[in-house]
């Protein structure tokens, strides 16, 4: 007998654990995947979570054991953009680890062009654009932390903030022109600019006038 279908192998109890995952996790794709096409649809506002279920072919209850309400499960959507990840580079003579975040978020945008074009042509797209802001400040903050060039206080915020600023300002441009440049090219524009992610330096420090 097969060891997956056999109830007395030693491992069997695992096996109705990894069902249970798969099917939630299939769950949570549902709703997710519901959520985007309501987008392509409607205003952001205007979607309620009797509209995900419907969409989506699943109870009530079986939402909330996902997620808390439209906005979590928005959040939770950007996973399809996934992590970015890191590269190792020579920079100004140094080797250096950095965050590919920009060529991250091109090609993920480039790959759901037709969800980012609804999203930004939607009333909502504010609420949208703050859910990814917050997302890339996180992710390049604990980068420049993990490579030390991340300065505690206020010199620290404003590299990280600069930064997602910078990059945000450029994508936003780039999707709303309708993509007249290629991914790479404006990876390669934006990392030649912002010193390939490791903008600024470490050593810099705040120089404040003295007072007269």
């Amino acid at each position: 007998m097969n060891q997956l279908l056999d109830a007395t192998a030693p491992n069997a109890a695992v096996f109705p654990g990894n069902r249970h995952k798969a099917r939630a996790r299939r769950t949570r794709e549902r709703l997710i995947d519901a959520m985007y096409l309501l987008v392509l649809e409607k205003d952001y506002r205007e979607i309620t979570i009797q509209d995900v279920l419907e969409k989506a072919g699943v109870a009530r209850s079986t939402f909330y054991a996902h997620f808390r309400d439209k906005e979590d499960l928005l959040v939770a959507g950007y996973e399809w953009i996934g992590t970015p990840p890191t590269k190792l580079l020579e920079v100004s003579g140094q080797k250096q680890v950095v965050l590919d975040v920009s060529a991250w978020l091109f090609a993920a945008t480039e790959r759901h062009r037709s969800l980012t074009t609804s999203f930004f042509s939607n009333p909502s797209q504010n609420i949208i654009l703050a859910h990814l802001e917050n997302i890339l400040i996180i992710q390049v903050r604990e980068h420049y932390q993990k490579q030390g060039i991340y300065s505690e206080g206020l010199h620290g915020e404003v590299a990280v903030r600069c930064f997602v600023g910078a990059l945000l300002g450029l994508w936003l441009w780039w999707v709303r022109h309708g993509y007249p440049c290629s991914t790479q090219e404006m990876t390669e524009a934006f990392d030649a600019l912002m010193n390939n992610g490791v903008w600024p330096a470490s050593t810099g420090r705040i120089v404040r006038p003295e007072k007269p």
